[in-house]
């Protein structure tokens, strides 16, 4: 299966930023508040999806793990818990 086709579940118009989670992750716990609201301040989508309900052959080497989908197209992937890398992404893709 392919991630887009899994991720997709929904006609995506905005940009927004995909989480995958894995269930009992701690960093993903922690993480979460900070990357939704980087998203609410940069109106940009917000949503997670647990690892545990993917198809293996398309979850991330590691958690957590984030897409950001433009036009239902990814544009950027990442993992890890950096904020500054998320800054950094964020910047350098909506500043295309």
């Amino acid at each position: 299966m392919e991630l887009r086709i899994f991720v997709l579940s929904k006609n995506v118009k905005i940009m927004e930023i995909v989480m995958i989670k894995k269930l009992g992750c701690s960093p993903c716990k922690a993480f979460e508040p900070i990357v939704k609201a980087e998203a609410e301040k940069r109106s940009l989508g917000f949503r997670h999806i647990m690892q545990e309900d993917m198809p293996e052959e398309i979850r991330p080497p590691y958690f957590p793990y984030f897409y950001l989908y433009n036009d239902g197209e990814v544009i950027e992937h990442w993992g890890g818990t950096s904020d500054r890398k998320l800054e950094k992404v964020l910047d350098r893709s909506l500043n295309k």
